[in-house]
């Protein structure tokens, strides 16, 4: 029985030793792809380490770097994120990694800053706690010391950069009220200048009308005034033929017929 447990312990080691010896190899051939910038064999060499041992923090640290000379940032943000996961890391690689991961932050939201303000200010505010916790390692590393203040004045820029474009766009939608206002009342005006127009249209069609009407009424009554003369001067006529008339039925009045001699 025990000559069985050491056999099985000894197959385990014996694994576990290539299993170190493959992991170690693919990390120095993606070292030595990464310092020729040949950075997809080099990200290659780091992948197969990791497949092989997903907790060796090395390959994740180095895969970051690989990503980040790739302009990878978020790639790179997550790899450096994954080997601060690893328990009990030496406190020189701890600051270096925290150090590594805000460059990948920065990096990360200066490629956004044109674009999402908000989504950049995230990326400097992260940058901005990565530095500082490098710096509770390694408080003498000026070089992070440098990139912390550059993060926290990129992110009170955009902060800046997104104030100004509220006040912008408040203005814009101030202006564009008033313009729209603006155009409301000329319109409430011509609106109203046809409003008179039409009425003084009315006004003129009414007083058109009525005169109209006044001149059928006038050549109305003319017509019956010529007529009644008409007819008065057929009257008069028609009386002055019957007089003749009767004057000519009259018989002749002669004297008195005197006796014969």
């Amino acid at each position: 029985m025990k000559n069985y447990i050491l056999i099985l312990l000894l197959i385990i080691g014996s694994a576990l030793c290539a299993q170190n010896k493959a992991v170690r190899s693919n990390l120095r051939g993606g070292n030595k792809a990464y310092k020729k910038s040949q950075y997809d064999n080099a990200q290659t060499n780091y992948h197969k380490a990791l497949a092989t041992d997903s907790t060796y923090y090395k390959a994740h640290y180095n895969l970051g770097n690989t990503l980040y000379r790739q302009k990878q940032y978020e790639e790179a943000a997550q790899h450096y994120g994954q080997a601060l996961q690893i328990p009990e890391l030496p406190k020189k690689d701890l600051s270096k990694i925290h150090h590594n991961k805000g460059n990948s932050h920065l990096q990360w939201g200066l490629s956004q800053h044109q674009e999402d303000l908000q989504a950049a200010m995230q990326q400097y505010q992260q940058a901005v706690n990565e530095y500082q916790e490098a710096l509770k390692i390694d408080p003498k590393n000026n070089d992070t010391r440098y990139n912390l203040a550059y993060a926290k004045k990129m992110l009170a820029q955009a902060q800046q950069d997104q104030q100004n474009n509220q006040n912008q766009q408040n203005n814009q939608n101030n202006q564009n009220n008033q313009n729209n206002q603006n155009n409301q009342d000329q319109q409430n005006k011509q609106d109203q200048q046809d409003k008179q127009n039409q009425q003084n249209q009315q006004n003129k069609q009414d007083q058109q009308d009525k005169q109209n009407q006044q001149n059928r009424q006038n050549k109305q009554d003319q017509q019956k005034k010529d007529a009644e003369r008409l007819l008065e001067a057929v009257s008069n006529n028609e009386k002055k033929t019957m007089k003749d008339q009767q004057k000519e039925a009259t018989p002749i009045r002669t004297g008195r017929i005197e006796k014969d001699w």
